[in-house]
């Protein structure tokens, strides 16, 4: 799994909002999107829905990603480090935006790659999933623990 974690600023006097962008393994890939789907993700057209999902934290590392009113569980391997920013950003509005990106969505050499170049590339490959209608997304629960 690769997860990226964003915070988006909003318009003066509304709270920043925090991100989680998950990309998983083409052989995992249709079970997460069964799983999403079961959880009320749609696609990624318009304002997110509101989902069974969850989002858990523990000291400050993403733990898990609960689907399907917590009968699936996909946990990073290891634990995701996640910003102070951006907890904050999930206490603000009281969860998380959660896109789900299919494979290959991450640029193959993005180790190779500067931050500039990485995130033009990643940008470049988000947009033409969702143009495609293969990105799906959905507002999640934070779970601190």
């Amino acid at each position: 799994m690769l997860w990226a974690f964003v915070v988006r600023e909003s318009t003066p006097g509304t709270p920043p909002s925090a991100e989680a962008i998950v990309e998983i393994g083409p052989a995992q890939y249709p079970q997460l999107l069964e799983d999403a789907m079961a959880s009320g993700f749609t696609m990624a057209v318009g304002e997110p829905p509101l989902t069974t999902a969850e989002i858990h934290v523990r000291d400050g590392l993403l733990t898990e990603l609960s689907l399907v009113g917590g009968h699936r569980v996909w946990e990073p391997a290891p634990p995701a480090p996640v910003s102070p920013e951006w907890v904050s950003a999930a206490v603000g509005r009281a969860g998380v935006l959660v896109i789900l990106v299919p494979p290959g969505t991450w640029p193959e050499d993005a180790r190779d790659l500067g931050p500039v170049d990485l995130a033009e590339a990643f940008t470049a490959n988000l947009r033409e999933a969702r143009a495609d209608g293969l990105v799906q997304h959905g507002a999640a629960q934070l779970v601190l623990r």
